[in-house]
């Protein structure tokens, strides 16, 4: 009985912090459009940059690959392109998650809430 009681008291305590709490996620979503992480594939044969929002805001491919694309025509040669984009855009888009999901936990620590079990990827589309 006692425990529903605290539990309610912490509600109470969130529930009173909500303005609080909506400005810091606000300042924490802002930040995520700012933070850059950058990934490459084929030995920097194709470089990919994403926000930590999950946007990629980047694509370099080296001149040296897409040259040899529009000489040879090998579906084999546009496969590995393709391979290697999708690797770079992926790899990238793994960063910008964790560093989302590293700052979205500082700001729940610097409120004072508790972190769910599992961290947040939950909360974040994990």
């Amino acid at each position: 009985m006692f425990d529903n009681i605290k539990g309610l008291a912490g509600l109470t305590g969130i529930m009173k912090d909500l303005p609080r709490i909506k400005q810091k996620m606000e300042e924490v979503k802002d930040r995520l459009e700012t933070i850059e992480v950058e990934a490459e594939t084929g030995g920097g044969a194709v470089r990919a940059r994403a926000n930590a929002q999950l946007r990629l805001v980047g694509l370099k491919v080296d001149p040296a690959l897409m040259s040899g694309l529009v000489v040879v025509t090998d579906p084999d040669d546009v496969a590995m392109a393709e391979d290697l984009i999708i690797g770079a855009v992926n790899a990238v888009l793994a960063k910008a998650k964790e560093r989302a999901e590293q700052e979205m936990q500082t700001a729940m620590q610097d409120l004072g809430l508790p972190i769910p079990p599992g961290g947040l990827g939950g909360l974040l589309g994990g």
